[in-house]
């Protein structure tokens, strides 16, 4: 018998990273598209936020297991992976929509009153897939680092962190709106320093205000395993040195912060998705578990050996 599964892995992290890192391009794009004169970022950003987000899904088709089974996920409106999975979908569909409405050889090109619905649905689902991941984990209450609504401003933050890092790489790569090489240091810049208020915050809440078992779960990140990943792979390399490098008017530095920061976040989920190997016990949940066989007992090989 095979025990339950207790834990997710790389899989679910990078589904985080992927979708949300995609949908903050969109939610940027669709802004942009209301609100500037020439609505178009950058043509590969567009083409690109679509493509990470239906690239997270796949991982997690893959990390929920029985890929063929996985349009069951669109059936159980009172599931929240269903709320998930049919957003991700608007916001695939809505982002190579609006993508192709700038490409000449699409009949839709040029058609402005589309663009603007396009425009408010990538912004509407592109906020709500970029703070889904925070959402799912906060609600599992068992689970002592996640629970708390702290994890969804952790997940946003970072969503439109590394979001508007993609969008200034893909400047790197092709043309690009002068606001991506003007604007988006400046705020990215912000965003690095937001980051690093929040992760404090919350660490400190998580140690002090809470309790025993969160704290003891914050230890981890301080002091044990993860301390050398956050510290100075995350909070270091991955927020601090491209806060500084945002702030150099460079174009190298300024595109070196952008892979940082990206760097930085794909480093912050899978942490987090793995703290959650930390969890609380139901009444009476470890002793049933303990005494439940794990397939290679004896008694199983002697009852098989008679049957056959």
């Amino acid at each position: 018998m095979s025990h339950k599964h207790e834990t997710w892995g790389w899989m679910l992290a990078c589904d985080f990273f992927f979708a949300g890192m995609g949908a903050a391009m969109l939610l940027y794009a669709g802004i942009a598209e209301l609100f500037m004169l020439n609505g178009n970022l950058s043509t590969l950003g567009l083409f690109a936020a679509p493509i990470f987000i239906a690239a997270g899904a796949g991982l997690l088709v893959l990390e929920l297991g029985r890929p063929l089974q996985a349009l069951r996920v669109f059936i159980n409106p009172k599931a929240i992976l269903t709320f998930g999975a049919w957003n991700m979908s608007i916001a695939i569909v809505a982002g190579l929509l609006l993508a192709t409405s700038w490409v000449d050889v699409f009949p839709w090109f040029g058609i402005v009153g589309l663009r603007k619905v396009l425009a408010i649905i990538c912004i509407i689902s592109g906020f709500i897939v970029a703070t889904y991941p925070g959402v799912l984990l906060a609600r599992h209450k068992s689970r002592p680092f996640w629970n708390g609504p702290g994890m969804m401003v952790i997940f946003l933050t970072s969503s439109l962190l590394t979001g508007i890092s993609a969008f200034i790489i893909c400047g790197l790569i092709s043309e690009a709106s002068i606001i991506v090489y003007t604007v988006f240091p400046n705020l990215a810049a912000a965003l690095c320093a937001f980051q690093l208020i929040v992760w404090v915050g919350y660490l400190w809440i998580k140690s002090t205000g809470t309790t025993e078992r969160e704290a003891n779960a914050v230890k981890r990140w301080t002091s044990g395993n993860f301390a050398g990943p956050f510290k100075y792979g995350f909070v270091l390399v991955g927020t601090i040195v491209p806060l500084i490098l945002y702030l150099v008017p460079n174009a190298i530095f300024i595109e070196v912060a952008g892979f940082l920061a990206i760097l930085g976040g794909l480093l912050m989920r899978n942490l987090v998705v793995y703290a959650g190997q930390d969890r609380t016990w139901l009444p009476g949940e470890e002793k049933y578990r303990a005494a439940l066989p794990c397939g290679d007992e004896a008694f199983l090989k002697k009852v098989w050996t008679k049957q056959i």
